[in-house]
C-alpha cells in the first residue's frame, strides 16, 4: 500500500532537521532527502522533490570539491561555504514549513505538484532552481552579511567567488540536461547543435538569474537600517518566482 502524501512529506521534512552546520552536513542531508523522495510512489525517481534535490546535491558536491581543490574560490573567511550553508538552510526550512502550509508560495507549488504524472523531470528541476535562485539566493546572501559585523573579505572578493559558482553550473549543464530529459538533449543526439545550444541557453538563464539575485541583495542591504528592509522585497520576489513556477509546472 502506498504511503499517504502527508506521511511522505513528514518523513522528508524530518530529514531536513535540525539545521545544517557545514557543507558536508548539507551534502549528506540532500543525499538522504533525494534518496527518500525517489522511493516514493507514484513518480519515484521522477518525483519533483527527488529531481530538484538530486540536482542540488550534485552542484553542492562540486562546490565543496572546488573549494578543497583551491581552484575556484579565494575570498577570505570561507565566504562561499557560509553562503552555501545559508542557501541550503532556506530550502530545508521550506520543506519543514510545508508541513504547516507556511512555506513560500514558490516552494509550495513544487511541493504540492511533485507527484504530478504529467510533469516531466526537467520541469521539476527547473521549478526548484527557480524557487531557490530567484527567491532564496538574495536572502541567503543577506543572512551571511548580517552574521558578520566584519565582512568576510571585500565585496569584490565575495562577488568573484559568487560568480565562480557559474563555472560549476557550466561544467555540469550537459550532464544535468541529459539526466533530466531536457527536450533539446534528445534532438539529433548528445553533442548536436541543438543539444549544445540548449545547454548554453540554460547556462545563460542560470547565470542571469544569479546576477539578479546579487543585485537584489545589494539593493536591500543598502536599507538594512530599516527593520522591515527584507519584508516587502521578500513578498515581491516570492510572487515573481511563483509566476515562473506556474509556467514550468
Amino acid at each position: 500500500m502506498a504511503e499517504k502524501p502527508e506521511k511522505n512529506l513528514a518523513a522528508l521534512a524530518k530529514l531536513a532537521e535540525p539545521r545544517c552546520d557545514d557543507v558536508p552536513d548539507v551534502i549528506e542531508r540532500l543525499a538522504r532527502i533525494a534518496e527518500r523522495a525517489a522511493a516514493l510512489p507514484p513518480r519515484g525517481h521522477d518525483d519533483g522533490i527527488a529531481c530538484f534535490t538530486r540536482l542540488y546535491h550534485q552542484i553542492t558536491v562540486d562546490v565543496l570539491d572546488g573549494y578543497r581543490a583551491g581552484e575556484l574560490f579565494s575570498c577570505p573567511g570561507d565566504f562561499i561555504l557560509e553562503l552555501d550553508v545559508a542557501f541550503a538552510r532556506r530550502y530545508l526550512d521550506a520543506l519543514v514549513a510545508h508541513t504547516r502550509r507556511s512555506a513560500p508560495e514558490c516552494w509550495e507549488l513544487l511541493f504540492d505538484r511533485r507527484q504530478d504524472e504529467d510533469t516531466v523531470p526537467w520541469r521539476f528541476a527547473a521549478a526548484g532552481v527557480n524557487a531557490h535562485v530567484n527567491f532564496d539566493l538574495a536572502f541567503a546572501l543577506l543572512d551571511v552579511w548580517e552574521r558578520h559585523r566584519v565582512p568576510l573579505g571585500r565585496t569584490d572578493q565575495q562577488y568573484a567567488d559568487y560568480l565562480a559558482i557559474n563555472t560549476i553550473f557550466e561544467r555540469n549543464m550537459d550532464e544535468l540536461c541529459n539526466d533530466f530529459d531536457a527536450p533539446w538533449s534528445d534532438v539529433l543526439g548528445d553533442g548536436s547543435f541543438f543539444d549544445r545550444a540548449g545547454n548554453v541557453l540554460a547556462d545563460i538563464l542560470v547565470t542571469g538569474t544569479r546576477d539578479l539575485a546579487w543585485t537584489f541583495a545589494d539593493r536591500m542591504w543598502r536599507h538594512r537600517g530599516r527593520p522591515d528592509y527584507r519584508v516587502v522585497p521578500e513578498s515581491t520576489l516570492d510572487h515573481l518566482a511563483s509566476g515562473l513556477a506556474r509556467a514550468l509546472i
